[in-house]
Parts: structure tokens; C-alpha cells; sequence
């Protein structure tokens, strides 16, 4: 029997880590698919934001916040990372 990753959508939500008595929240998600040569990779995309304190000349610093989504890929992938099925 295959998990809801591998054998489902092929997409899962990433969370952060669970503190105590908070509830966690998404921060990305992860894809499986196959690279052009059939190889199975894996997607992770992230977002979150960064805020910059900037200062120009000695000037009073300003806060620049902005929000960030970057990904990766992760290759040589021989078992599902969520069930550990072969792939």
C-alpha cells in the first residue's frame, strides 16, 4: 500500500516544528516527480519572509521586509521520504 505522497497527489505541504501548545503552520511544499531521464526527483519549495534593518550614510534605520519563496531540488531519490516505499 503506497502513502498519499507516492501514491496520491505527489505534492505535500512542509510545516515548521511544532512548539508547545502552538499549532505549527505551512512553509512550503514538496513535489515528486521525474527528471527527463525517468530518474524520480523531489521539489521543495520554501517561503518565508526577511526583514532588513538598512541605514544609508549613518542614517536612521529604516526596516525593509520582504516575502521570499526559494526552491531546490533533490536528486538520487531510491525511496519515498515519507513512507520509504521504492520509488
Amino acid at each position: 500500500m503506497s502513502c498519499y505522497f507516492c501514491g496520491g497527489s505527489r505534492i505535500a505541504s512542509i510545516h515548521s516544528t511544532p512548539d508547545r501548545d502552538v499549532r505549527n503552520w505551512s512553509v512550503g511544499s514538496m513535489t515528486l516527480m521525474r527528471r527527463y531521464d525517468g530518474e524520480p526527483i523531489a521539489r521543495v519549495e520554501l517561503d518565508t519572509s526577511v526583514t532588513l534593518d538598512v541605514s544609508v550614510n549613518g542614517s536612521c534605520g529604516d526596516c525593509v521586509s520582504a516575502d521570499v519563496t526559494t526552491d531546490a531540488y533533490i536528486e538520487d531519490i531510491k525511496y519515498c521520504p515519507f513512507c520509504g516505499e521504492e520509488l
